[in-house]
């Protein structure tokens, strides 16, 4: 990246980075729009998009969405993708997933802080109380990851594994301890011990200099399903985070914007995604409802559903409109 290109942000704005190819980027529209939607002060935003080829019309239309929600604009930044051009990818995740390696790059030296978050995610809370926690010390503040368990092949305590779609990222020691070379370093030396795109790596050179936030601000599914790990919180933090979740992260295959969900809380998804001029949701037919209900592990996974949901109904939760 030319000098050039390097961004800075005012002292008293805020800066939020994702990344996002094509195909993700009408779901990072929703996301931007959540948070300009739950922010009192959106003027102090300042919305950066690491661009992993988005198509020119797909970033106007990216624009006017968050101008009708009451943003600015969209940085679109574009990074030395080639990098990145032999790392695998896994899964539903694609390499764009990466770029968040690159994010000091971005900024000059004056950008002491900024949050990254993954596109699969909405924000409900305001999120310039996640930017004001302070994490000097600490090279990232995050929340514990409450899904599988590749922190047995990293070979690191569960509860030192982070979940890294959420990260509030002091810059000023990522560039003073080199974090990038030496994430891209034990990627490349091992590869035995890594189960994800860039996590692993992640936690394998963090895992013992980051602040635990609550698990509200990265609300993961694995809160629904209740084992050791979660009853090793706070029995507060977990009530917090199911009934106000500041951050509600979609984890793993079940997209909120596929045509059958099982997520809970799939509506506030759509609670967003129904503001734009063009909703990225997939609309269902008869026979995908039909197929859900006629496979043993998806009714199980629906009626899991519907009992959270009158869980949270009980609650008095403002559950949005959703079908299955």
């Amino acid at each position: 990246m030319s000098n050039s290109e390097i961004r800075t942000i005012a002292t008293d704005h805020v800066g939020i980075v994702a990344s996002a190819d094509e195909n993700y980027a009408p779901h990072l529209a929703v996301l931007f729009t959540s948070i300009l939607k739950n922010c009192p002060t959106p003027h102090r935003l300042r919305l950066f998009c690491i661009d992993g080829g988005i198509h020119p019309e797909t970033q106007s239309w990216m624009q006017e969405e968050v101008k009708r929600a009451g943003g600015e604009n969209i940085d679109f930044v574009r990074i030395d993708r080639t990098k990145y051009d032999n790392l695998p990818t896994i899964k539903h995740i694609t390499s764009s997933a990466y770029y968040r390696i690159s994010i000091p790059e971005i900024f000059d030296s004056q950008v002491k802080k900024v949050i990254y978050l993954d596109c699969d995610m909405i924000v409900r809370g305001n999120i310039i109380d996640l930017w004001s926690i302070d994490i000097d010390g600490y090279h990232i503040g995050a929340v514990e990851n409450l899904s599988g368990h590749t922190y047995q092949k990293l070979g690191i305590p569960q509860n030192e594994y982070f979940n890294s779609g959420m990260l509030l990222i002091n810059l000023d020691l990522w560039r003073r301890d080199k974090i990038p070379e030496k994430v891209f370093a034990f990627k490349r030396d091992n590869p035995h011990r890594i189960s994800t795109n860039d996590q692993c790596a992640l936690n394998g050179v963090l895992h013992k200099s980051w602040k635990h936030l609550a698990l509200t601000w990265n609300h993961q599914t694995g809160l629904y399903r209740p084992d050791e790990q979660i009853w090793a919180f706070a029995e507060q933090d977990v009530n917090d985070a199911l009934i106000d979740p500041k951050i509600i992260h979609y984890i793993g295959w079940d997209k909120p914007w596929r045509k059958v969900r099982f997520h809970p809380l799939a509506g506030e998804y759509d609670r967003y995604a129904d503001q734009l001029t063009r909703s990225p949701r997939a609309q269902p037919t008869a026979k995908d409802y039909w197929s859900a209900y006629c496979s043993v592990s998806r009714l199980k996974k629906l009626k899991r559903r519907q009992y959270w949901r009158k869980w949270y109904a009980s609650k008095g939760f403002s559950l949005y409109p959703a079908k299955p």
